[in-house]
């Protein structure tokens, strides 16, 4: 009987870092003081620039104070909102590729790289023949 402790196996699992989208670190030399991954900053810009594109829709609406908090707030919540939302089980980014992707390719599908193309259609019309008995 063996007295020995059965033999450990070290390995490492890198798993979980892929779990987490990747963030950016620093933006121009400057170190933002939160993480933030690339579709929550594209959301933050997005939002901005859509809101100052209608502020006179809506801005005229609301008094100044609550329009400069929305105007500011607004586009931080649905950065906050985009950071863990998934599509199919993908990302938004991967998921909108998908469908470019999708909409892009030719409807027949494709075959070796190049588009499908059906094969000519044929006339099958046979020629008629007819065949008279004769009576000598």
């Amino acid at each position: 009987m063996r007295d020995a402790a059965p033999e450990q196996i070290m390995c490492a699992t890198y798993t979980h870092a892929r779990r987490h989208p990747i963030v950016l670190g620093k933006i121009a030399g400057w170190t933002p003081p939160f993480q933030i991954s690339i579709p929550q900053l594209g959301v933050i810009v997005g939002a901005f620039l859509f809101e100052m594109a209608t502020w006179r829709l809506w801005g005229a609406l609301l008094p100044q104070t609550p329009a400069i908090v929305v105007a500011i707030a607004l586009p931080w919540l649905l950065a906050w909102a985009v950071r863990r939302a998934r599509l199919e089980g993908r990302s938004l980014v991967r998921a909108a590729l998908g469908y470019a992707v999708l909409l892009s390719s030719p409807p027949s599908g494709r075959v070796g790289g190049r588009p499908h193309v059906d094969a000519r259609r044929s006339d099958l019309r046979g020629a008629c023949v007819r065949i008279v008995a004769d009576d000598r």
